[in-house]
């Protein structure tokens, strides 16, 4: 059997690994090259200037910077989910996520945008009319403003950039209404600001912020006209103001910008970056100076041939985040709830035919139709969340209307996965279709995340970087799906196992697929999760334990804590030591306790949990669910306990699985920011997959040659 059990784990490593290196040959880009500024570097903003306006024939100007320089995706959010010119040009100014004001909700379906709050005017220090170089003014409550943002749990110094490029001796011009919020002082004084950015002065300082009130490509071209031959130019929509939440164009051109798509460490998204990005660039004009900006990385250059390739992408960028985001939470809530009906049309044929069995004193069982029915719906819903991953693999984007086609489409894999899993040579394996749906789904999200995370970049379920969530790495709900596959894949097969009497190889099937799962996810150049091994570990230990038959004590339990804090703290550790510009958040973290004894990272965890967890009636319920789950583990004797007791006396291990499953998701809620996520993600997963196994024929739940197995083993003992 050991020579077996070696004989798989091989061949499937080598599988993983030659899969791996096929799909980065296959999907690799090209290096991306620095963006350098040899002259003035001028910051124009349009608000909600979104690659849908432009054109060749709408907008000429810009149309012409964007076919010779680089372009992208921005995303312009702060600290409130609608961006407002005024706090995107503050966290422009911080280069940090910060706001002041009333802060705009994010925007229902089919509505109109809660209106932004305005910002006044600076106050001229002069009665003199100011001329395109500029004259004084100040906002007169700065104060209040910077000690209100200094003062939050992330604290943002809104005067950062005018600060630093004042001591090396670059002024600020600003030209507009709302550009001089990122040009005022400690004090709130502006030393050079214009009211109409057309008359501004483009040669008064190195640096210059214009904000135009609307998209106005014919005032764009008279800029243009005007900025010097080595100027940088960034154009870019600052902020959603009266639009919906989308992803903005941003344009870069000038002597050092190579012709491609944008990108940014911070994003690690060809064609994508931040707003805290174009921060980054300003100060890269201090060279080895330039201060490290934990939400912000300096832009490069993905290099392409000259056309309009270029455009094309960064459009379908932006056009493919709109449409998953705009129909993600109207398609998941109609597909959860129609397979959540059909399951009940399910229940109520078995409850009929229990009760008309009962009336003539005949014994039940579920019929062979019943069972492919709770079988298929269950393998369709459990099916749907890798679905939504799978779907970036068919240009659905390219369709007559692209809504349609990714919502189809996902019901399309759905349905195909689902078939697969009950029509499959492992249908013969009562484990088989669960096994099947669970090994797909980690193998999708384990490959797609160590290239980059392209499927769930733009999955319905994945990142959602319109609200700049993350860009990279694991999400919170690809950690549920990815902790409960791998939970459940350990539980099935270490079950077999543990019945055919090799429990050592069944801790090391545990064991093993453990710390791939964990390696994969809490790498920084992969996962860059911390939160996810601080919750797996622990489960994947305790079911090593059981499947090892070794007992659970508190200095064992006190032992798993601690190693899985150190396992974390080892990896933020390992980030902090590469160079500022490649860290992720862990790295971050971690420089920012060491210089600055700043634990809000910790404190902002908290925030953000709490205040998804209150923001519906929903989310209030996601406690209940893990505490309904509790109830189950604690209370098998009783109902609903009591429902699960047969089946988990069928399959082994399963029990201790589902207990593994549920630590790992108390664990993630409690470590994640938005850890209200997990546990409704993973029930998703294992729920159909509990359904699967119920509805599969009662007979042992091990392969034949393992019951040969067991046969053998009882012949030569009886000898």
């Amino acid at each position: 059997m050991l020579r077996r059990w070696l004989g798989w784990v091989v061949c499937l490593a080598v599988v993983a690994v030659a899969g791996s290196y096929l799909i980065s040959y296959v999907t690799q880009w090209p290096a991306a090259e620095k963006i350098s500024q040899p002259g003035p570097l001028i910051v124009v903003s349009e608000p909600t200037l979104s690659w849908d306006q432009v054109s060749a024939s709408a907008t000429p100007n810009l149309w012409r910077l964007a076919h010779e320089g680089a372009v992208g995706s921005m995303t312009t959010r702060s600290l409130s989910s609608h961006s407002c010119d005024s706090q995107s040009w503050l966290t422009f100014g911080a280069g940090k996520r910060t706001t002041y004001g009333t802060q705009s909700p994010m925007t229902p379906p089919g509505e109109r945008p809660a209106p932004c709050w305005t910002q006044p005017y600076p106050t001229p220090l002069t009665s003199t009319p100011t001329t395109g170089a500029g004259a004084p003014a100040a906002y007169p409550f700065w104060d209040k403003l910077r000690a209100e943002d200094l003062g939050r749990t992330v604290p943002a110094d809104p005067s950062n950039i005018v600060t630093r490029m004042s001591r090396a001796g670059q002024c600020i011009t600003a030209a507009g209404r709302y550009a001089p919020l990122a040009a005022a002082n400690a004090q709130g004084r502006v030393e050079h600001y214009v009211a109409d950015p057309a008359t501004v002065d483009l040669a008064a300082c190195p640096i210059t912020f214009v904000s135009f009130s609307s998209v106005n490509d014919r005032l764009l071209g008279s800029i243009l006209a005007k900025a010097p031959p080595n100027a940088t130019i960034v154009v870019a929509g600052f902020a959603d103001e009266t639009g919906p939440e989308v992803l903005h164009t941003v344009v870069i051109k000038g002597p050092g910008v190579p012709h491609g798509l944008l990108t940014s460490p911070s994003t690690q998204q060809p064609g994508v970056v931040q707003l805290t990005d174009l921060s980054a660039l300003v100060f890269a004009r201090l060279g080895d100076k330039a201060p490290h900006l934990p939400e912000g990385r300096r832009p490069a250059v993905q290099p392409r041939p000259t056309g309009t390739s270029a455009i094309i992408d960064a459009g379908m960028i932006a056009m493919q985040l709109q449409v998953e985001h705009a129909l993600s939470a109207d398609f998941l809530a109609r597909f959860v709830v129609t397979m959540t009906l059909l399951l009940g049309i399910g229940c109520l044929w078995w409850w009929l035919r229990r009760r008309r069995a009962a009336a003539v004193g005949e014994p039940v069982a579920p019929s062979r139709a019943l069972r492919w029915w709770f079988s298929g719906c269950a393998a369709v819903l459990g099916s749907m969340p890798v679905s939504t991953w799978l779907i970036g693999l068919v240009p659905w984007w390219d369709a007559a209307d692209p809504a349609f086609a990714l919502g189809w489409g996902v019901v399309g894999f759905a349905v195909l996965l689902a078939a697969l899993a009950l029509w499959g040579p492992w249908r013969r394996w009562p484990i088989g279709p669960p096994l099947f749906i669970a090994v797909v789904t980690l193998s999708v999200l384990l490959l797609d995340v160590i290239h980059g995370t392209p499927l769930q970049f733009v999955s319905m379920m994945g990142l959602q970087p319109v609200y700049g969530g993350r860009f990279y790495g694991m999400g919170n709900v690809g950690d549920a799906l990815i902790a409960t596959s791998s939970l459940l894949i350990c539980a099935l097969l270490a079950g077999v196992l543990v019945r055919a009497g090799h429990r050592r190889l069944a801790a090391a099937t545990v064991i093993l697929i453990g710390l791939a799962t964990l390696l994969i996810d809490g790498t920084p150049m992969w996962g860059a999760d911390g939160g996810g091994p601080l919750a797996m570990f622990p489960a994947f230990a305790y079911l090593a334990l059981n499947a090892g038959g070794l007992a659970l004590t508190w200095r064992r339990a006190a032992l798993i804590g601690g190693i899985a804090v150190g396992i974390v703290g080892t990896i933020a550790v390992l980030d902090y030591l590469r160079p500022p510009q490649y860290r992720t958040h862990l790295g971050d973290f971690v420089a920012q306790i060491r210089y600055h004894g700043d634990f809000s990272g910790i404190q902002q965890i908290i925030h953000a949990n709490w205040v998804m967890l209150s923001s519906n009636a929903l989310t209030a319920l996601v406690p209940l669910i893990l505490i309904v789950a509790i109830v189950i583990l604690l209370t098998p004797s009783r109902w609903p306990g009591k429902l699960l007791v047969p089946l988990v006396e069928r399959v082994p291990m399963l029990g201790e699985g589902i207990a593994a499953i549920v630590v790992c998701w108390i664990l993630g809620f409690a470590s994640n920011d938005s850890g209200v996520s997990i546990p409704p993600t993973g029930l998703l997963l294992l729920g159909p997959a509990l359904i699967m196994l119920a509805a599969a024929p009662m007979a042992e739940h091990i392969p034949d040659r393992v019951k040969g197995s067991l046969a053998h083993r009882q012949r030569v003992s009886e000898s």
